[in-house]
This record gives structure tokens, C-alpha cells and sequence, in this order.
């Protein structure tokens, strides 16, 4: 008779740590394409570097706990790209953390962990490589939710501790990004009222209330002489709320939704399959199986209204996958998972599940190392010939773009026009003193290559998104320089597709007041944006 091999506890951990460290340490050994929103991690982490103080130098709609991180690594590695790519690293090892951690509060079983684990790699570690608030908001919350939970489960003063850490990174969560760091703080006095009641004690609600708050003090109170209440976006003018009751309604319903829409018919099922066998009063007593019911369902709400107030880029939420997955299969009874075939069925499924990822870019090796030609020929109608190439829109792959030699600028590519812009700039401008720059550009790199101090003061925006960062008062200020010619040089970047992203009024100014120089073509996919180099007449 065929014996099953068993996977064992030595095997499993081993299986749990490589997959963290390989999914961790694959950007590490890979040179990227320079993305959109760089410029803003890179920028708010130099200025900080530098010694410049958020709010105090530098306004900005959001907190600055999305520039802490990347900070402190351009303190120990320099301001450099690398440096970015390595702050991520951690973000990343800290989100798997959390997974783990919350993951055995619920105490799922080590197989379902680390296949969950794996989805998790998969689904959200994977794609990114590099920090953006829309991602360390998620990871902050991650981990606020993890020592939450364990100060939920734990007594004495091990419960204690873990609260207050909670309060902390839930502060950090809300300080990286006011919608889903809200959600957060909602989810976390969710969990802890309904606790409350069942234990019949409030001491675990005002610990984490307590730490919460004197975080907000602690943090807030030094900004408030520098213009905070004008900066941090609650929704008060010259900012506007993003809560849009229709557009909730809308993303709930349409198609982008429906996975959510089958994940919370499948925990339906499951929760009306327990209650009809085992009664409800008998899956309300069981608190593990409570609590981890009631976290999946408001990860499910919090992702239908993340995705409309946090909708780039779309992947920035997908760990829900993980989590769902997770708790569907840890349902399942009567299932021997640390068996070798099972384990390895509901491993190759996940890889097979979630492909897309990894197959965008393990085709593009194939191609190459196979010489794999994609030939097309419009003389038959296909998938790939139904429609005309020059009505499909630019090419997107950036295969044309080169390493750079600049050294804030290692581990990217940047196309071949972009470089020769960036070193005549460098030819002309390099380390001339008391250099006064405004830089309406992605290059914010710039201030490092060539040797100038990002203009500081407390109504000096980090970035120039209209009407997000950059609102009338500012419009006026800057143009108000550019008629006194205050700056010696001037970036300004047009982008056709982004709607009036930079100020035209801005533009307008310098059209009238400075002379254009020179232009070259902007880092970004569609092909067709530009910047302008502007210097005093």
C-alpha cells in the first residue's frame, strides 16, 4: 500500500524563511526602468536627509511617515536609487512579518501559513520593488493590525506592550496616508470594542487609545507653527475630500470588484455552513475563529472604498488575496495539508492562480534566451492583428532605455534623450554656488548631480500637483519669483495625458518672463511628455 510523505516542522520553516528572503532580496539584483512617483520618495527622503524638516521646510497633503524609511537609508547608504530599492527590501520584510505574526494569532496551521505566505509573495511583495506611500500605508497598518491582535490574545503586561506598539504604527499608518491609515484606526477600535464586550474590560481600548494619541502629540504638536493645519489634507480648502458615496457604489458593483464580490459570497457560505452545524452561539464562543472572521470581512470593506481613494496603482491592496486565501482554506476540514501532494497541489494552483505577475516578465527572458520571435503578420486576422499598430498606442516596454552614469540615478534606466538632457544640464549648471533652482520635474535627482539645496521654507511645497500640493497661494508665490527672476534656473515638465498635473499658469509665466533653453524627453510611459529648461533672460 502507497505511503503519503509528511512535510515536517523543520521542513516547513525551512520552506518559510527562503521564500521570504528570495522574494525579498530579488530587487536587490535587478536594474529597473525608472517609474512615475519616484521622484516624490527620492525627493522628501534628500530633503530629509539633507536636514530639512517636514512642514518646517516643506508642505506637503499627506504626514511624513512614508519618508522615514527611506531617510534613514540614505543616511547609511547615500541618496542614491539603490538606496530606495533597499529601504523597500525592509518594507517588504516587515509586511511578511506581519503576515506571519497575524497568521499564527489566528492560529492557522503552518502548512495553510506558508502557503498563504507564498500568495502573499506573490500577489503584493513581488511587484514592489520600490517605496510609495500607497504601499508603506498598507505595510504600517499591516503591522499596527498584527501587535493589535497579539495584545487582543495576550495578558498581562506582554498585552500591554503590543498595544501600544499598535497605537504607534496605526498613527504611522494614518501619518503615511490619511484614507487608509483612518480605515485602519476604525478596524483597530472595531476589533477592540467588540472585545471589550466580549471580556467585559476596557483597560486593552484605552491602552491603545493612550499610545495613539500621545503618538499624535508627540509628532504633531512641533508642526503646528508651521503651517500644518494649511498642509495635512482633512479636507478643508484649498484641499477637497475624496469621500464620494456614488464612486463607493460604483467600484462595489462593477466588474473590477467582482473577486471581492466572490471572496465575500465564498466566507458567506462558509459562515451559514458553520452556524447551521455547529450553532451560533458555538462559532461566537470559538473568540480565535470570531476575531479572524471579523478581520477577513473588514479587509473586504476596507479594499472596496481603498480602491477608489487609493487607486494607484491598482495592486497597491492586492495582500487581501493572501488573507483570504488563508482563512477560505484553513476553514476546510478533514484535509491532511502537511501532506507532501497536498501541500504541493495547493502550491502549483497559487503559481498557477496568480501568473500574470511573474509571466510579464519571465516571457520577456524566454524571448530572449529562446530567440523567440513575435512576427506579425496583418495579412491574417488574429489576436494580435484585429486592430491596426498604430492605433494601439505607443510601446510601453522601455526595452530602449539605458543605465545611466549618474550616480543618484544607479540601479535605473532612463531613456537615451533623458541622459544627454541630464548631462548637458550637468555641463552648464554643475556646482555653481548658491545656485537657485525650481525643479517642476520627475529628475528631482537633479539637486544631487548637480550640487544645489531644494528651496526650503515653510510655504515650499515638496511637489507641484495641482490643487493636491500645489494650490493658488503657491501658483502665485512662484510666479510672483519667476517676474523678480529670483531663479537662476527653472525645470518645468508637461505632461499631455495628466490633467494640467504641473500649472500651466506657471508655464505661462515662464514663457513671458525667462527664456527657454532646452528640452528633452521626460522618464515616463506614454513617450510624449517633456522638459522644459528655463534660465533668466
Amino acid at each position: 500500500m502507497f505511503k503519503y510523505s509528511f512535510l515536517k516542522d523543520r521542513e516547513l520553516n525551512i520552506i518559510e524563511v527562503s521564500v521570504a528572503l528570495i522574494f525579498c532580496c530579488i530587487p536587490l539584483f535587478i536594474t529597473f526602468p525608472y517609474k512615475i512617483n519616484l521622484y516624490l520618495a527620492w525627493d522628501g527622503a534628500y530633503r530629509m536627509y539633507l536636514g530639512q524638516l517636514p512642514f518646517r521646510d516643506f508642505g506637503m497633503p499627506l504626514g511624513y511617515g512614508f519618508w522615514i524609511v527611506p531617510a534613514i537609508f540614505f543616511k547609511i547608504f547615500g541618496p542614491f536609487m539603490s538606496s530606495l530599492i533597499k529601504a523597500q527590501v525592509f518594507l517588504n520584510a516587515l509586511s511578511i512579518i506581519a503576515f506571519i505574526s497575524i497568521m499564527r494569532t489566528f492560529k492557522v496551521s503552518t502548512p495553510i501559513r506558508i502557503l498563504g505566505i507564498i500568495f502573499f509573495c506573490l500577489s503584493y511583495v513581488f511587484v514592489n520593488f520600490w517605496p510609495w506611500y500607497n504601499h508603506t500605508v498598507f505595510v504600517y497598518e499591516l503591522v499596527g493590525l498584527a501587535f493589535l491582535l497579539r495584545g487582543i490574545f495576550l495578558k498581562g503586561k506582554h498585552s500591554v506592550i503590543n498595544l501600544v506598539v499598535a497605537g504607534i504604527f496605526i498613527f504611522l499608518s494614518l501619518f503615511t496616508k490619511q484614507d487608509i491609515g483612518g480605515l485602519g484606526l476604525i478596524i483597530s477600535l472595531t476589533l477592540l470594542v467588540i472585545n471589550n464586550l466580549i471580556e467585559r474590560e476596557f483597560k486593552t481600548t484605552l491602552t491603545f487609545i493612550l499610545s495613539f494619541a500621545a503618538t499624535a502629540i508627540l509628532i504633531i504638536t512641533p508642526l503646528l507653527s508651521y503651517e500644518f493645519s494649511y498642509w495635512f489634507n482633512y479636507g478643508q480648502l484649498p484641499h477637497s475630500s475624496r469621500i464620494a458615496l456614488f464612486d463607493y457604489l460604483d467600484d462595489t458593483f462593477n466588474e473590477g470588484s467582482l473577486i471581492l464580490r466572490i471572496y465575500l459570497g465564498a466566507i458567506v457560505l462558509l459562515l451559514l455552513y458553520k452556524v447551521n452545524n455547529e450553532g451560533i452561539k458555538s462559532v461566537i464562543a470559538n473568540k480565535t475563529q470570531l476575531f479572524f472572521t471579523l478581520f477577513i470581512l473588514a479587509l473586504i470593506v476596507q479594499v472596496l472604498l481603498a480602491q477608489v481613494t487609493t487607486y494607484i496603482p491598482a495592486n497597491a491592496h492586492f495582500y487581501y488575496h493572501s488573507f483570504f486565501f488563508a482563512f477560505i482554506v484553513s476553514q476546510l476540514k478533514g484535509i491532511e495539508f502537511r501532506k507532501t501532494w497536498v501541500f504541493g497541489v495547493l502550491l502549483v494552483l497559487i503559481v498557477f492562480l496568480w501568473s500574470h505577475d511573474y509571466w510579464r516578465y519571465g516571457k520577456r527572458i524566454m524571448q530572449r534566451v529562446f530567440g523567440i520571435e513575435q512576427e506579425v503578420n496583418y495579412n491574417y486576422v488574429t489576436k494580435r492583428t484585429w486592430k491596426l499598430k498604430e492605433f494601439e498606442g505607443p510601446d510601453t516596454d522601455r526595452s530602449d532605455w539605458k543605465p545611466t552614469p549618474f550616480k543618484s540615478f544607479d540601479n535605473v534606466y532612463l531613456p537615451e534623450e533623458t541622459i544627454a538632457g541630464i548631462k548637458r544640464l550637468k555641463d552648464t549648471w554643475e556646482d555653481k554656488k548658491d545656485l537657485k533652482v525650481l525643479n517642476m520635474s520627475e529628475l528631482t535627482q537633479l539637486a544631487y548631480e548637480i550640487g544645489y539645496t531644494p528651496e526650503h521654507g515653510s510655504n515650499q511645497p515638496l511637489w507641484f500637483h495641482r490643487n493636491v500640493a500645489f494650490f493658488e497661494r503657491e501658483v502665485d508665490l512662484v510666479c510672483n519669483k519667476i517676474v523678480l527672476h529670483e531663479y537662476d534656473l527653472v525645470l518645468f515638465e508637461v505632461i499631455p495625458m495628466l490633467n494640467r498635473f504641473y500649472p500651466p499658469s506657471v508655464r505661462e509665466c515662464l514663457q513671458e518672463h525667462y527664456k527657454l533653453e532646452d528640452k528633452f524627453l521626460a522618464p515616463r510611459i506614454p513617450e510624449d511628455a517633456y522638459i522644459e529648461v528655463y534660465v533668466k533672460p
